[in-house]
């Protein structure tokens, strides 16, 4: 998709901003982990209203807190009757980032997805080009940088490679390798058909020069009354 197409119209905060958002939300009682779990679980809706059960969705999960929804997706995919694959560069006990470690091992526990860690760049090529769908969980809102690092920026390359080739991708937040902030892509961005952000809009997103990567994008509050906590923000 070439255009931007937004749903549903919310105030727009600074990057800094929503992460002042979060942890104001979770000083008032919804934890970071509670939060992430509600973006796990919109990111598979989604999913689901685009496939149907028995396809395949690869999931590319990050070592950081963009991954852990990615985690948290992939439990519920394999719930709903989803073939779920998640590529990640290091096992759920390996994580270092909160609450990302604890969403992934809460998912891995339950054995009901298949894990492939550190593929090869040919496995990964193979496995996406095998998708019905791939979710973007690689890099979040907080990447600012102008190149992504290994194995993450060949992940870029080849989901672009499959989506040339058809197959529907879904980005967590912001498609990786695009500054939320300022719309600027790195050397590797995700191509998303569909980007979905949590809690309200980053600038960066609506910005005229990441609209190829971004596609639709749709707005999860998260939480009831999320403008509440705007001023405080």
């Amino acid at each position: 998709m070439n255009g931007l197409e937004i749903q549903a119209p919310a105030p727009i905060l600074d990057v800094s901003h929503v992460q002042e958002l979060e942890r104001r939300i979770a000083e008032a009682g919804t934890s970071l982990l509670e939060l992430m779990k509600r973006a796990g679980t919109a990111l598979a809706e989604a999913a689901i209203e685009q496939t149907a059960p028995h396809d395949r969705v690869v999931i590319l999960a990050g070592s950081g807190n963009n991954g852990g929804d990615g985690w948290v997706a992939a439990q519920k995919l394999s719930a709903a009757d989803r073939e779920v694959i998640v590529i990640a560069k290091s096992t759920a006990q390996d994580l270092t980032s909160e609450p990302a470690r604890t969403a992934a091992l809460d998912a891995i526990a339950r054995k009901t997805f298949a894990v492939a860690i550190s593929p090869t760049d040919d496995a990964v090529q193979v496995t996406l080009e095998g998708a019905d769908l791939i979710i973007d969980a690689i890099l979040g809102t907080g990447f600012t940088h102008d190149t992504v690092r290994e194995p993450y920026a060949a992940w870029i390359h080849l989901a672009n490679k499959a989506h040339e080739h058809g197959i529907s991708v879904i980005a967590a937040d912001c498609p990786s390798g695009l500054n939320a902030q300022s719309g600027i892509p790195a050397t590797k961005c995700v191509y998303a058909d569909k980007t979905i952000t949590m809690l309200t809009y980053k600038p960066g997103l609506l910005a005229d020069s990441a609209r190829p990567y971004v596609g639709t994008l749709t707005l999860t509050p998260l939480i009831e009354n999320v403008e509440r906590y705007f001023d405080e923000a």
